[in-house]
């Protein structure tokens, strides 16, 4: 099915008393322009182009939440402009936290009211390396067990190829029904989609050139080389932007934070790249030099979470080589190690 844009800005209008939606609005930013927002039908949002400053984890699993009672709202909502990267580092969040023996309570409650609308990316910010992970710059449609989004958009000039993912995205379909014009896609939109994913894809490939996508990752933790490793973190402040942007980091710090009227337990995000994360008591650390501590978000992403989850917990959005004041490039690291 297909839907215009002026025709999804109405349905966009008109549910608006049901559903909280959150989309991608343009900033001031020259470059890593694009935040979510509460819609607002009054300015224009932008559902393509790239991903986000903030990963959508920052709206399932909020940087600092009451467990104990859990402060999450049911309210529906939709979340909409979602980019591939955030489809993944939500798969990875679902398996740490709402599988086995442990369920985040806040990010459960998220997750069942939020209906997800993800979005071709059109464009490439410089960070951008998808590819290198594997991973494509567009959701996977091959089956429907593959599939992380209730809607996928899939831009064709000034309109969308709606595919559906999920039960949730039947009822968003169904919704959309009542209030937009909906076509069969043609053969001529379906090849433009073709086209569009080659563009794009060729596009984040030549900005990843001078990296091999062949990389192996079992050499971050053969590697124990301190001499190696301080080489690499030589400019790092341990300030925590790499974890707090990152799509799959959920270290977490418990605070109690009851009043003679209250038992309350707080959960924030904590960082493995702070100074002083995982001390004990008695001034204990497993990690006590800092290229251990450098070292060890490598190996959460691509080894340990690999291990636990079957699933890379790097997804190649490029947050953490945006928001390094170090200018720190990830890539650039994996790809020393393969020399080394």
């Amino acid at each position: 099915m297909v839907v215009s844009k002026s025709d999804l800005i109405k349905f966009f209008n008109s549910i608006q008393s049901q559903f909280d939606i959150f989309v991608p609005y343009k900033t001031e930013r020259e470059i890593d322009d694009l935040v979510f927002k509460k819609y607002d039908p009054d300015k224009e949002f932008v559902l393509d182009k790239y991903r986000t400053v903030d990963p959508v984890r920052a709206l399932f699993y909020m940087p600092s939440e009451s467990v104990l009672p859990p402060s999450a709202k049911s309210n529906k909502r939709i979340i909409a402009g979602v980019k591939n990267c955030d489809l993944l580092g939500l798969a990875v969040l679902d398996d740490a936290l709402l599988k086995d023996n442990f369920v985040e309570p806040n990010y459960k409650i998220w997750r069942d009211s939020s209906y997800i609308i993800s979005c071709d990316c059109t464009d490439a910010l410089q960070t951008c390396h998808c590819v290198l992970l594997d991973n494509n710059p567009y959701p996977d449609q091959d089956t429907e067990s593959t599939m992380l989004f209730d809607i996928n958009l899939s831009p064709v000039d000034d309109k969308f190829i709606i595919t559906v993912g999920s039960k949730k995205g039947e009822e968003l379909l169904d919704l959309i029904k009542k209030e937009c014009a909906l076509t069969k896609a043609t053969d001529h939109d379906k090849e433009s989609r073709e086209a569009n994913h080659a563009e794009v894809l060729k596009k984040v490939r030549d900005i990843n050139s001078d990296f091999t996508p062949d990389r192996h990752y079992d050499v971050i933790t053969e590697n124990k080389e301190a001499s190696v490793w301080k080489e690499f973190c030589n400019e790092c402040v341990q300030c925590g932007a790499c974890t707090n942007i990152c799509p799959t980091c959920y270290c977490l710090i418990l605070n109690d934070e009851s009043t003679k009227e209250e038992f309350r337990k707080v959960r924030s995000w904590d960082s493995c790249q702070l100074v002083g994360y995982a001390e004990v008591a008695g001034g204990g650390t497993p990690r006590e030099h800092r290229w251990e501590t450098f070292r060890n978000r490598y190996q959460c992403k691509h080894n340990f979470m690999k291990s636990n989850f079957d699933k890379l917990g790097c997804t190649g959005c490029g947050r953490c080589i945006s928001a390094c004041p170090a200018e720190i490039d990830l890539r650039e690291v994996i790809q020393s190690l393969q020399e080394v």
